[in-house]
């Protein structure tokens, strides 16, 4: 069994400013008096680490260790901070985590680009399909249509780093999640 000491400094800096010296629970966000809450308890384990801590205010913070409000909360506002502070938007990780879900999608046409921003950065890999096309009320042979009249077809599934960060996502495992998006720290 762990033994709680203070936390470091430095890290509750960090901790502060990650949240924005707000509460974490994005529907309280109050600014006066905050703690720092770890994760995963010193008890079962849990370190002082950045990426096990989160500010609360004194309300939430006593609403958790009184059962209203779960660990998966708290896991979920870490990572929503890791997104804010990462400029990793919601968006793009319900596409990833769906994309782990089916384990791969079909897109047409310009919805490839809705996805640029997972592609280009290696989350996502996109394989392009035969054409299909769809005019007027039916699809036909892409021989028997204009250019104009094509749509193309793309398959898209996570890569490696995709499926790395999803799973670091998941298990709210920030640390992990950081190191899967190549962003440096304090850069």
């Amino acid at each position: 069994m762990g033994r709680r000491r203070a936390v470091q400094p430095a890290t509750r800096i960090l901790v502060l400013h990650e949240c924005g010296y707000r509460c974490s629970n994005p529907t309280c966000r109050m600014v006066l008096t905050l703690d720092v809450h770890h994760i995963e308890y010193v008890s079962e384990g849990g370190g002082d680490s950045q990426e096990n801590l989160l500010v609360l205010c004194p309300n939430c913070h006593a609403l958790h260790h009184k059962g209203h409000i779960p660990r998966e909360s708290l896991r979920a506002w870490k990572l929503l901070l890791l997104a804010l502070n990462e400029a990793f938007d919601r968006r793009s990780v319900d596409i990833l985590l769906a994309l782990a879900r089916f384990g791969g999608v079909m897109i047409w046409g310009d919805g490839l680009l809705a996805c640029a921003s997972l592609v280009a950065s290696g989350f996502v890999e996109v394989d392009q399909m035969t054409e299909i096309v769809e005019t007027g009320g039916g699809f036909w042979s892409p021989a028997t249509v204009t250019k104009e009249e094509r749509v193309a077809k793309y398959w898209m599934v996570l890569s490696a780093k995709g499926r790395a960060f999803v799973s670091a996502w998941k298990k709210g495992d920030q640390k992990t999640a950081v190191g899967a998006l190549g962003s440096p720290r304090g850069a």
